[in-house]
């Protein structure tokens, strides 16, 4: 009889949890999955041209072959992703970090939510989700980049993050942000 292995980590594939945006939709969070591509296809396909701006610091327009598969063929520990659903066909948010290649307790995070079910909290739930998967993987610092104007982004890491260092350089501002022991939920 084959034992089944433990993960030691809470987001494993096992994960599930209910919760409610600000509006009282209900959600259910879990980790992505190589099935979800077309759930990501329909998200792009829903996203405001100013949202695949921001999310993808350009014209993005469309998702490759390429894109999917990096997109969902994630081994959880380095590259890490959780899902937003309204049901099981309605993907409406994902967060994610990528860990930076030698250095093991940096990674960079990502996070989309469709412009529908923006401000009501999705952002800030996924975050924080994502930031305390990061934790148990022994992440302690984000580092990434985003566009100078991306306010909503810009509010979400002063929301969850205590000390987030900010370096404008042009149309783009670099953030680096501790993870601390205990982020805002």
């Amino acid at each position: 009889m084959k034992q089944q292995q433990t993960s030691p980590y809470r987001f494993n594939s096992r994960y599930r949890e209910k919760a409610l945006l600000k509006d009282g939709t209900e959600v259910t969070l879990r980790l992505v999955i190589p099935a979800d591509k077309l759930l990501l296809t329909q998200g792009m396909d829903n996203f405001s041209p100013e949202s695949r701006y921001n999310r993808f610091l350009g014209g993005k327009t469309k998702l490759t072959d390429a894109d999917l598969r990096y997109l969902t063929a994630i081994d959880g520990v380095d590259h890490f992703a959780i899902g937003a659903l309204i049901s099981p066909n309605e993907g409406i948010g994902v967060a994610r970090f990528v860990r930076f290649g030698p250095q093991r307790d940096v990674a960079e995070p990502a996070i989309a939510v469709l412009d529908a079910y923006q401000n009501k909290g999705l952002g800030r739930l996924l975050f924080s989700r994502l930031v305390a998967a990061a934790r148990e993987r022994g992440i302690q610092h984000f580092h990434g980049s985003m566009l100078s104007d991306n306010t909503p982004m810009k509010s979400l890491l002063l929301a969850v993050g205590h000390k987030i260092l900010f370096e404008y350089k042009g149309p783009i501002v670099e953030f680096e942000m501790p993870i601390d022991k205990k982020v805002a939920q």
